[in-house]
């Protein structure tokens, strides 16, 4: 590059189509806080600072497309080598995930290389929460299962309370108010869980993205232990996901019986939950993560 000329953000596009509305819905956010002559948005750009929302794609920075931990960052190519080593700089929504990246053996990513920015769809979420709150239904339940793509294990099950929890919602619906929001790998329909997740009082979901926009919204999460078993943990050791197991963090429902008592007795967000999320969640209770990662993208050009 030659001297006094800027190097741009680009964002690089993902052309799955399960995954264009969170996609563009999280990039926009970002945009917003950045002037139109810093980014390019499209393929991988040469002489810019690429950055991504997926781990297997060519890029200088990413950021997962979900909050959740899933061991994302530990994902390899055909080669066996990790895809985070390659990078940068990797975004995480947290202290907990930037320690634990930071820690570990598998990974040469240094403390350098691992920027906590927040989740930037909690910053849309909540203000759509307080634009909509005279109008919820109270007490309404949101089913809201991540994928069952991945099958595991000698019962080729995957970590997914979908679909197995359709066969309770007839009876839940005699109680409560139900809706249903599958994963967009699951669904036609792409868009984000966005609506349905901030009019709903309760969620019922497994251990995606879900689960912790839902506790960010002072939403109590059941977890049907009775579906999911410790498969979570076996499948996905070391991850968040796999502690708040461990720890059983929030509620967990060992049977349908259980689950129904939990509902009945009107539950709240708990102390380990809140303790949790302060770690996990950069702008848990306050803060613009939108903002941030708008800032650090802007000095890593830069730098460049």
């Amino acid at each position: 590059m030659g001297v006094g000329v800027r190097v741009k953000i680009n964002f690089v596009l993902n052309t799955s189509p399960n995954y264009t509305e969170v996609q563009s819905n999280i990039f926009s956010l970002i945009m917003e806080k950045l002037g139109r002559d810093e980014y390019t948005v499209g393929k991988y750009r040469e002489g810019s600072l690429n950055f991504s929302l997926f781990i297997r794609d060519r890029a200088d920075v990413v950021m997962s497309h979900g909050v959740a931990d899933k061991n994302y960052f530990w994902v390899k190519d055909e080669q066996g080598l990790r895809y985070a080593d390659r990078l940068k700089a990797v975004l995480v929504p947290g202290r907990w995930l930037k320690d634990r990246i930071v820690r570990s053996r598998k990974l040469q990513l240094g403390s350098d290389r691992v920027f906590s920015v927040g989740w930037p769809r909690l910053d849309m979420l909540r203000q759509l929460a307080a634009a909509r709150a005279g109008d919820r239904v109270k007490g309404g339940i949101l089913w809201a299962p991540t994928h069952d793509k991945v099958k595991r294990g000698a019962e080729n099950k995957s970590t997914s309370s979908y679909p197995d929890f359709e066969a309770w919602l007839p009876a839940l619906r005699e109680k409560y108010p139900v809706e249903v929001s599958l994963h967009p790998r699951n669904r036609k329909d792409k868009k984000p869980t966005i609506e349905k997740l901030v009019d709903a009082d309760y969620v019922i979901s497994d251990f995606g993205t879900m689960v912790y926009e839902a506790w960010a919204l002072g939403k109590p999460v059941i977890f049907p232990r009775w579906i999911l078993g410790n498969r979570i943990q076996e499948y996905l050791p070391h991850s968040a996901e796999a502690y708040i197991f461990e720890k059983r963090i929030g509620y967990h429902a060992d049977s349908p019986g259980e689950m129904m008592e939990i509902l009945d007795s009107g539950p709240v967000l708990t102390s380990d939950v809140e303790e949790f999320m302060d770690s996990y969640l950069d702008n848990y209770r306050s803060g613009n993560a939108s903002e941030r990662i708008a800032t650090v993208l802007r000095e890593m050009a830069g730098a460049a």
